[in-house]
């Protein structure tokens, strides 16, 4: 299966799996569908905070890069989390560019923030699943070592507009920690021609969910806001 195939083939099974969730979850007559209902609830509730780090396994001209990321913000009802994350690239991307009619060894440097919702449609004692989207501002540029004046460098300045759809899998192991996984797929909405790596591509997920309201709470045995 080419790279093209694949990528078609889970941005398309992400879209047709968020709605088949949301159809099956329309109630019936006058009533309000169950995420209209839990749309609508869950922002007159007191917020959590909460508190996730990530790994992306993804794609850059075909070549398997590895994105780090750390999430904060708040839970509603264990419904709805909004918050911000950073993301980078843990080893950069190495490619060639031409400058002045020389061919250059560069890493491609990327990092970006990324505001963030999630909508858990189902819950239980140790599950979550849940629908994810985040769109990504960020900047990248190619890194070199610069012979004549011993120094590393940078050029092809560019920004970076992404959009980001995922279906995630939560599973807490204990009542501090939890894993989960998931697959996505990112999509540049924006980038400059300096840039040649094609960006776009499938997302592979892998995180760490901390649980810092029990943490806490078994530590010095007070409450706070926070899952």
């Amino acid at each position: 299966m080419s790279f093209i195939t694949m990528s078609r083939k889970i941005l398309l099974f992400i879209f047709l799996f968020s709605s088949l969730i949301i159809q099956a979850q329309k109630g019936n007559g006058d009533e309000l569908n169950q995420f209209e209902e839990d749309f609508n609830s869950s922002f007159h509730t007191k917020p959590k905070l909460d508190l996730k780090l990530d790994t992306r396994f993804s794609f850059i001209s075909a070549n398997d890069i590895r994105t780090t990321g750390a999430k904060i913000g708040l839970s509603f009802n264990q419904k709805f989390k909004v918050g911000l994350g950073y993301n980078q690239l843990i080893y950069p991307s190495r490619s060639y560019i031409k400058k002045e009619n020389q061919a250059i060894k560069v890493e491609l440097n990327y990092q970006y923030i990324s505001p963030y919702i999630e909508y858990i449609y189902y819950t239980s004692k140790r599950w979550e699943f849940n629908l994810s989207t985040q769109i990504g501002f960020g900047q990248a540029s190619y890194q070199y070592f610069d012979n004549i004046t011993a120094k590393e460098k940078k050029t092809n300045q560019s920004f970076i507009l992404s959009y980001e759809p995922s279906m995630l899998i939560d599973y807490k192991i204990v009542r501090w920690f939890g894993i989960g996984t998931g697959v996505g797929y990112r999509l540049i909405l924006y980038k400059n021609k300096k840039i040649n790596e094609q960006l776009t591509s499938p997302v592979y997920i892998f995180k760490l969910k901390i649980y810092l309201g029990e943490i806490v709470k078994t530590i010095t045995g007070k409450e706070i806001q926070a899952e």
